[in-house]
């Protein structure tokens, strides 16, 4: 305790940024492993597109660009297509006019294909 009085006094600077340097090395460590944990579970992957879903999670889900799920969607690019918050299938599909299920019908069919090209193409 002693060691840590006389770091206080004598190298307070350094010994404030070591802290959050291991508090921001600790918060991003369990970012990832959270991220890693949730996304290696067999129930995340391939997940049948729903409307609060986003490309951007449709892709991880499908190991896919999101670039190749918004081209199955049809649009180019999802947050900027509907603005603030987050560009989830119900808002795209209200965007562009589109029933919801006819937007999700798409993806059902687009994503098998995209996987199948993907794994009959492994270089791409």
């Amino acid at each position: 305790m002693n060691a840590l009085r006389r770091l206080w006094r004598e190298q307070r600077g350094a010994l404030i940024a070591f802290v959050l340097a291991a508090l921001l090395a600790a918060f991003f460590g369990g970012r990832i492993v959270v991220r890693t944990l949730y996304w290696a579970n067999p129930e995340h992957q391939h997940q049948a597109p729903e409307g609060w879903m986003t490309p951007g999670y449709i892709a991880r889900s499908w190991h896919l660009p999101v670039e190749q799920v918004d081209g199955v969607l049809g649009i180019e690019n999802g947050p900027e297509l509907v603005g603030k918050g987050p560009p989830t299938l119900d808002r795209i599909a209200r965007k562009i006019n589109v029933p919801l299920p006819d937007l999700i019908a798409r993806l059902e069919t687009g994503l098998p294909a995209l996987v199948a090209a993907k794994q009959a193409d492994p270089g791409s």
